[in-house]
């Protein structure tokens, strides 16, 4: 068995090597999630969420990261080159959009990098340049996974897109707004759901769910709320005991898990089912049923 994972992490490691390499031969060019998974000969639809598990963040993440430090390494060499020229050299599509991602990543413009002593410049190229560290967080997490059933699902939900982490704990905000005009008699349970739209270029493929699995079709919805049915499928459940902070470490453990064990995905939204109460239960006991939908 030890064989056989250590043979299928190699294997899904190759993926990911193959999906770098291509990544970085084609900075300049637009590279969507489809087809930077072909090039790794993966499955696209939770490409994303394998890349995240053994490299520490999302290919967009990495290519964000890589066509910084190409632009700052050309911003460096050569003094007359015009920033516009840099940016679209290297893959941003407009000279805004590269003004913006520096800002952001080390508060610096171009013309105050172009400032910098050059042994600076070296330092944050380098920083940029280098591996993320996968960070073993602990996570409370069942070993190993059951396969179950889940019926069919009504569903209620607010939906937003963009990196899972950050968009889930405002959406669920904003949904506690509405829940108090459903019928509380109907509500089952409490479904955090993720996955990817293919069709979508960037972070915007990134999609989020937070909602309410309802015992019957609802009537009218207050607005913005939607609905939805989530089809009968199989999952792998695993359980997690602790904080909500730890559901994304927790995702990132189970698909390499998954792969290591070659259990085959289907192309269907990943579920989070909370199964307490926040406002009563300590954060420590805290248990959230993580579902990952396999054939």
């Amino acid at each position: 068995m030890t064989s056989k994972r250590s043979h299928q992490s190699h294997f899904h490691r190759s993926q990911i090597l193959r999906a770098q390499r291509f990544i970085r031969l084609n900075l300049a060019q637009p590279l969507s999630l489809p087809r930077i998974a072909r090039e790794a000969r993966s499955s696209s639809f939770h490409f994303l969420r394998l890349f995240q598990a053994y490299v520490g963040e999302t290919p967009f993440e990495f290519i964000r990261r890589l066509r910084l430090a190409t632009a700052l390494r050309l911003l460096q060499e050569d003094s007359e080159v015009s920033v516009t020229e840099i940016a679209l050299s290297v893959g941003y599509e407009t000279s805004a959009a590269f003004n913006k991602t520096i800002r952001k990543t080390l508060d610096l413009a171009p013309g105050g990098f172009r400032n910098l002593g050059k042994d600076q410049q070296d330092t944050l190229i380098y920083d940029l340049t280098q591996p993320r560290r996968l960070k073993e967080a602990h996570v409370n997490l069942t070993p190993d996974f059951e396969a179950v059933t889940r019926p069919i699902t009504h569903y209620v939900f607010l939906e937003n897109r963009g990196p899972f982490a950050e968009i889930a704990p405002p959406l669920w905000e904003e949904l506690s707004k509405y829940t108090p005009r459903l019928e509380q008699r109907h509500i089952r349970e409490y479904l955090g759901v993720s996955g990817i739209d293919k069709s979508s270029p960037g972070e915007e493929a990134m999609i989020y769910q937070a909602g309410i699995a309802l015992a019957e079709i609802p009537g009218d919805l207050p607005s913005p709320l939607q609905r939805r049915t989530i089809k009968s499928g199989r999952y792998a459940r695993f359980l997690l005991t602790g904080p909500y902070t730890q559901i994304w470490p927790a995702f990132d453990h189970i698909f390499k898990t998954l792969a290591e064990a070659n259990v085959a995905l289907r192309p269907e939204f990943c579920i989070e089912n909370y199964l307490n109460d926040p406002r009563t239960t300590p954060e420590a006991q805290l248990q959230t049923e993580l579902l990952v939908p396999i054939q």
